[in-house]
């Protein structure tokens, strides 16, 4: 993986140490997904979630607590996400 692709991970420990991991997933909650008949090929679409995301840290996952809930630092909503974030769920439309 080239090291310009990886976005680091936005979770804060309690003591206010970083995360040293990096964003591997992106999950959109509430989206609404269709296919669509067009110029005689079905076309796959996604549009925006109406709630939020949530992100995927590639060495604690979803930062989940004793408790087993995700994390807080972990999911937002389309505006607050980092901008490389964003830029990455753009590109794909």
């Amino acid at each position: 993986m080239n090291e310009d692709a990886k976005i680091p991970c936005p979770f804060v420990y309690a003591k206010g140490k970083q995360c040293t991991g990096h964003i591997v997933g992106i999950e959109a909650y509430k989206a609404d997904i269709g296919w669509t008949l067009r110029d005689g090929e079905w076309k796959f679409s996604c549009g925006d979630p109406r709630s939020h995301y949530h992100l995927t840290c590639s060495l604690k996952g979803n930062h989940a607590g004793y408790k087993g809930s995700d994390s807080e630092q972990l999911k937002f909503y389309l505006q607050d996400l980092p901008e490389a974030l964003r830029e990455v769920i753009f590109q794909q439309r």
